[in-house]
């Protein structure tokens, strides 16, 4: 009689060894369905595009109670003093990949410069080049910024143009174009 031979260690790395280009997700590609407005997490270390293209200065108007973010054509936030507020909306990416757009204070017309907005900037100019975390310091009146140690990736930017990225961000009733606007109606009081 013969021996038949052991089988092989099911648990031997070699065996169970794969080649990461040929895993599942090969090819797929997420849908860009949901991109959020906000201004970057504490938590969290993030990336400004760097691409003059991804971003641009606009009005928007920020209902606080309802934590939502709507963008207001020129000549509507002309007939609306003290309702919005201009802002470079930037690109931003996550370590985790996940996309938004910054709205980042831009300095005010009458030559006021408040230390948060002013930091807020240095942040998203900083966070063009390096991986970076805002943190409130409520005793300077200040963001702190932290960069993150050297070494670590580079962002993976979406493959979506800024208009494609502003029309889902901002899709679905976010775009004030219109005086009669219903959001403006509700602040109006008609």
């Amino acid at each position: 009689m013969s021996n038949p031979e052991k089988p092989a260690d099911p648990f031997d790395p070699l065996a169970l060894r794969i080649d990461p280009a040929s895993g599942p997700d090969l090819g797929v590609k997420k849908a860009l369905v949901h991109v959020p407005v906000r201004k970057p997490n504490r938590q969290e270390y993030f990336r400004t595009c760097a691409d003059g293209d991804y971003r641009s200065s606009m009005a928007i108007l920020e209902l606080k109670e309802e934590r939502e973010t709507y963008v207001v054509v020129p000549h509507v936030a002309a007939a609306l003093p003290g309702e919005t507020r201009i802002v470079e909306v930037r690109l931003c990416v996550t370590r985790a990949g996940n996309v938004y757009l910054w709205p980042v204070p831009l300095p005010s017309t009458d030559g006021r410069e408040n230390a948060w907005h002013k930091t807020a900037r240095e942040a998203a100019e900083l966070a063009e080049t390096q991986w970076v975390r805002i943190v409130a310091n409520m005793g300077a009146a200040c963001y702190d910024i932290l960069i993150a140690p050297p070494g670590l990736s580079e962002p993976v930017w979406p493959d979506a143009s800024f208009a494609e990225l502003l029309r889902v961000a901002f899709g679905g009733g976010r775009l004030i174009d219109s005086v009669d606007h219903p959001v403006l109606r509700r602040l109006q009081g008609r």
